[in-house]
């Protein structure tokens, strides 16, 4: 995305409309949108049942279960209510979820409930859904129309009803949007709109620190949000003009570093192990082959648990284990070795990644709350078809209707992404070329998020470690949707103005 948007390309004079009715109507929107994707305005809450990541954030808050077991994993059901007061733990993951958690939590003794914790996303959403359509909406009512792209999308159910959970993934979806709406700003405003590119800023910085440190596997919001603060330009043209969006990033880096390297120092710590168990079993050998198994400095045997992840039976006979667990730095180097040196594994694990994007729903992860008389798994854990068996894994992207549809999408967006480089395009399609640089953000946003996910896991839980670059396909869609409204709409502008012309 560059600093001057198209709509530089053609002079149009900043609105006198009043721009308070672009603002109640995105903030509406984006309200109707969680609030019904997430039951909370039906009084219905639905939210996404705790895997054991739950158990990472809620004990940081000093929150206890208010279930039998004392545990929120694997219970059938979303648990919605707690005990507050507790002392927390000493470890807990450290992530923004974690930040927003304690903020909404009581010190106190006494009980919370799960939706405040939903409540306060949704407020943060409509409130920067009616600021950034406020500064859309400098130079016409009209351009705040592109924030659909960000907004829309938050009315699948599959989405809202990760906020109202324990997991790190509703920080992650809520800067994503915040981020995304900065960008929409950008794209339809222009440098002399100083304090408008000052709010998007301030969008894309706040939104890439919530989403960027929420999770390790969410590194990628960082650095769209870096790029998109330097390249955006504000007031004079030269380096002055640049200071403003310097500042951001400077800002940006000060305040995403320290949580960012916490928060892979912890996954290393923990999972390590795990992850490189779950990268050369369930991808490399499956992908690679057979062969690979003495490269990666494994026994032969291990050729044979080809598929295998390490949850959940947490085999410690799994052969190669031992080796993994005395270096599992050194394996998980090896591991990524092989893949980019066979890049046709690797084409086909991170194509895997993308399409696994249509899982969205994660439906091994139950919506409904916990009720005393919930009936939890039989077995105590349940992962999907996508989880841990590589023959259900392949049997259920096997059977999905347009497995190439996630992977064309992107595709698309980069291209008309990468098209908006060329000045003859700008000149040609002003109004398309905005909403084609938000595709191509979204895009190689998504890709980057569906790289990293099976890079750092394998194929392991692979459709809920793409939950976010699901967003992103379906940000990039409505994204392609409007560049070929937009551009119809220049087309026929042009033509207008040659009949006038004559």
């Amino acid at each position: 995305m560059h600093a001057e948007p198209a709509a530089a390309a053609v002079p149009v004079p900043r609105s006198t409309t009043p721009r308070a009715l672009p603002a109640a109507v995105t903030a509406l929107a984006a309200f109707l949108a969680l609030g019904l994707s997430t039951g909370l305005l039906l009084g219905a809450p639905a939210g996404a049942g705790d895997n054991g990541d739950g158990a990472r954030l809620w004990c940081g808050a000093g929150l206890d279960p208010l279930t039998p077991s004392g545990k929120s994993a694997w219970q059938g059901g979303v648990v919605l209510d707690f005990a507050t007061g507790g002392r927390a733990c000493a470890d807990p993951l450290p992530s923004s979820a974690l930040v927003v958690l304690r903020a909404v939590t009581p010190a106190g003794p006494g009980t919370w409930s799960l939706t405040t914790l939903g409540w306060a996303y949704l407020v943060a959403v409509v409130g920067a859904a009616a600021l950034a359509a406020w500064a859309a909406s400098a130079r016409g009512p009209r351009r705040a129309a592109l924030l659909a792209v960000p907004v829309l999308p938050l009315a699948e159910p599959a989405f809202g009803r990760f906020l109202i959970s324990t997991y790190s993934e509703p920080a992650g979806l809520v800067g994503t949007s915040v981020l995304l709406m900065g960008a929409v700003v950008v794209a339809v405003t222009r440098r002399d709109d100083r304090a408008e590119r000052v709010v998007a800023l301030a969008l894309v910085v706040s939104g890439g620190v919530l989403a960027g440190t929420a999770k390790s596997g969410y590194l990628p919001l960082l650095a769209a949000a870096g790029v998109l603060c330097l390249v955006t330009a504000v007031g004079s043209r030269g380096v002055r003009g640049r200071l403003t969006g310097i500042a951001a990033v400077v800002a940006l880096v000060g305040l995403s570093a320290g949580p960012a390297v916490a928060t892979s120092q912890w996954q290393a710590r923990h999972y390590a192990g795990v992850n490189a168990t779950d990268l050369v079993f369930s991808t490399v050998l499956p992908e690679v082959g057979p062969d690979a198994v003495a490269r990666l400095g494994l026994p032969p045997a291990a050729a044979h648990r080809s598929g295998t992840t390490y949850f959940p039976r947490a085999d410690p006979d799994l052969p190669g284990q031992a080796v993994i667990t005395a270096d599992p730095d050194a394996v998980r180097d090896a591991a990524l070795r092989e893949l980019a040196t066979h890049p046709a594994a690797l084409l086909r694990a991170v194509g895997v990644s993308v399409q696994a994007t249509q899982g969205r729903g994660v439906d091994y992860l139950p919506s409904a709350p916990w009720t005393p008389p919930t009936v939890a798994p039989s077995d105590g854990v349940v992962t999907g078809p996508e989880g841990s068996d590589a023959a259900a894994l392949r049997m259920w992207l096997a059977t999905m209707a347009a497995p190439w549809w996630p992977s064309a999408v992107l595709l698309a967006g980069l291209a008309v992404g990468v098209a908006t480089m060329a000045a003859p395009v700008r000149r040609r399609f002003p109004a398309a070329t905005a909403a084609a640089r938000i595709g191509g953000l979204c895009a190689a946003t998504s890709l980057a998020l569906a790289a990293l996910a099976v890079l750092g896991d394998g194929y392991f839980e692979i459709a809920k470690h793409v939950w976010l670059a699901a967003y992103l396909v379906d940000t990039t869609v409505l994204a392609l949707v409007a560049t070929l409204a937009a551009a119809v709409v220049d087309h026929l502008l042009r033509v207008q103005g040659h009949r006038a012309d004559a």
